[in-house]
């Protein structure tokens, strides 16, 4: 197995060039869905735009890392994004090609038709619901993580306060 050590003595890059990297994939991925959604319209093409809002949340929260390398809400920020992104894919798969279709519209001759535009409007209203559930479903899952976390392997600050320490140290 290959350890860091010895990956960077044969690719030296400096602190945050991954995290530069990344951000050019997602820009490239960015690109990609931007102009394939416009070819896609109704509520196909408003599951691609909520995509394309996610896909840009990866690229900030991405450069923001590389920029803020020892940030912890930044790299915070930058797996929230990729989960949301990825959970958003499988979303969109699930309704749009698979058993959650809205009532009213249906695939068919690879579009999605509605019958009239107050399903169709149902069916964006129920993909902004989705991906709130998702942003809320994802927050909860990240509060117990830290929160599990916590209690397991402490807080080296909270415990200098209960210590009788003020949990800063004076030199």
């Amino acid at each position: 197995m290959v350890s860091t050590q010895d990956f960077h003595r044969y690719l030296p890059l400096p602190e945050g060039a991954l995290c530069f990297i990344a951000s050019s994939a997602f820009c490239a991925e960015y690109l990609l869905f931007y102009f394939h959604s416009t070819t896609h319209k109704g509520l196909e093409g408003y599951y691609h735009f909520l995509l394309v809002i996610l896909i840009a949340l990866c690229i900030i929260s991405t450069v923001a890392g590389a920029l803020m390398r020892a940030s912890f809400p930044a790299d915070l920020s930058s797996g929230i994004s990729m989960t949301l992104q990825g959970l958003w894919f499988y979303q969109t798969a699930f309704t749009l090609y698979g058993p959650m279709m809205p009532e009213g519209c249906k695939l068919k001759d690879d579009m999605i038709s509605c019958k009239s535009m107050d399903n169709q409007v149902r069916g964006e209203l129920l993909a902004t619901f989705q991906l709130f559930a998702l942003v809320n479903g994802v927050f909860v899952a990240a509060v117990g993580s830290y929160i599990f976390a916590v209690r397991k392997y402490g807080h080296s600050e909270l415990k200098r306060v209960h210590a009788g320490g003020n949990g800063f140290d004076r030199n």
